[in-house]
Order: C-alpha cells, then structure tokens, then sequence
C-alpha cells in the first residue's frame, strides 16, 4: 500500500510494516510502524501496536507515548 505524497513523503506498507519514502522512491524512514499516516505542519502520526506517536520528516519521534 502506498499514500499519497505529503510535504514531499508517502506512507508505504509491505509485509505488515510502514515507513515513508520519498518522491523518487527511495526510503527516507524505515518501516518500522504497524500504521503510519500523512505528514501535517512536519509532524506524522505512527502506530506501534495500539501505541500511538509523532515523527518529524527525519523519522525522529517528536511524541512518544510512555
């Protein structure tokens, strides 16, 4: 499964994990995520299991759930 592009990434999904790639296709953030959404205002919101964060374009979390 591939999302739209979003502020330059696209969510992809393959073998049950999401990561992000860029619009020449290469992969700019593993796919590390059970679920990954599009990028808003440079912040993305990922799912690991039922936990739920925030990455910036670099893959870094910016909001992490303990």
């Amino acid at each position: 499964m591939t999302d739209d592009f979003s502020e330059g990434l696209a969510a992809v999904c393959s073998l049950g994990k999401c990561g992000y790639i860029n619009k020449y296709g290469k992969i700019v953030i593993k796919p590390l995520f059970d679920s990954a959404y599009s990028f808003r205002n440079g912040l993305a919101q990922v799912h690991i299991g039922s936990r739920i964060g925030y990455i910036d374009k670099t893959g870094k979390y910016i909001w992490k759930p303990s």
